[in-house]
């Protein structure tokens, strides 16, 4: 492959990094193509995308991504994992793929500029994702005023229930009444 060839395919490759905080570097020797198109479609479903690399131009791309680093991950049969909501979601859908493709295995990940080895990447996919914890903070945001605002409209709530019994005691008695007479 020319000298011009491979620096066209690595420009191409930092243009696809360029938006990603976060890849992970994956394993993927001995899967057939046809494997690696279901393991794809699965990913491409979350909007994750798996790029198969050439290790140097892969590095090189990554380095003008700004993802410094990679080049201790890039040895072997290598594919780059990059995209969805979070590198959380990516880590998670990839632990599901290695759980029904034995072959396919984490390498490790580069995390908004810090490299982490296998057991920090599949960490990753312990942790809660961007929404669980917008979710939770917001829970525990609003947790404090809902329960102010019920305790605020308990007893204006103990008085209708009072006032309605009162109400419907007074009603029977006024319709027993005329009965008896």
């Amino acid at each position: 492959m020319s000298k011009r060839v491979k620096n066209l395919i690595t420009a191409e490759l930092q243009s696809k990094f360029k938006g990603a905080d976060s890849v992970v570097v994956v394993d993927y020797t001995g899967i057939s193509s046809t494997v690696t198109n279901q393991i794809r479609g699965a990913l491409r479903q979350k909007k994750i995308k798996l790029t198969v690399v050439r290790n140097a131009m892969a590095a090189k791309a990554l380095e003008g991504a700004g993802l410094k680093g990679a080049g201790k991950l890039l040895t072997g049969t290598n594919a780059v994992v990059y995209g969805g909501e979070s590198v959380v979601d990516v880590v998670k859908e990839i632990v599901e793929q290695t759980k029904k493709v034995e072959k396919l295995k984490i390498k490790g990940s580069i995390v908004e500029g810090q490299l982490l080895d296998v057991k920090q990447t599949q960490a990753l996919a312990k942790m809660p994702n961007k929404k669980e914890v917008q979710a939770n903070i917001s829970g525990q945001l609003t947790g404090p005023a809902r329960k102010l605002a019920g305790q605020i409209v308990a007893p204006g709530r103990k008085i209708a229930g009072i006032v309605k019994a009162v109400i419907e005691k007074k009603e029977k008695e006024g319709a027993a009444a005329p009965a008896a007479a």
